[in-house]
């Protein structure tokens, strides 16, 4: 998950130095599936701790942070798009006020 945020904010145009790091690596193209697994396995794992509500606040406390930065890296001008091609990014969509209180 470190890796893939790191490779995320080399996209960000105010940090001077991204201009000398772009990659065809780090294009939404390539990030978008990396982070649509991450999302895929952290909700898998919030769906089986349904019955065990002390360890699925855990997770959401010590996971969802990371979770949620990876899924508004995309920004704002690509979500409609997104929503409407990713199962799982319309649900971290429809969830994502739980993780900014």
């Amino acid at each position: 998950m470190t890796g893939l945020e790191v490779r995320m904010m080399t996209n960000n145009p105010s940090i001077p130095m991204n201009i000398y790091r772009q990659s065809g690596s780090s294009s939404r193209e390539k990030l978008f599936p990396e982070m649509e697994k991450l999302m895929t396995a952290y909700y898998d794992l919030m769906d089986d701790c349904e019955h065990l509500p002390l360890w699925k606040r855990k997770f959401q406390e010590d996971l969802g942070n990371s979770v949620s930065y990876l899924g508004i890296q995309m920004g704002e001008a690509i979500r409609d798009e997104l929503v409407g091609g990713s199962d799982i990014y319309a649900r971290f969509d429809a969830e994502k006020q739980i993780y900014f209180k």
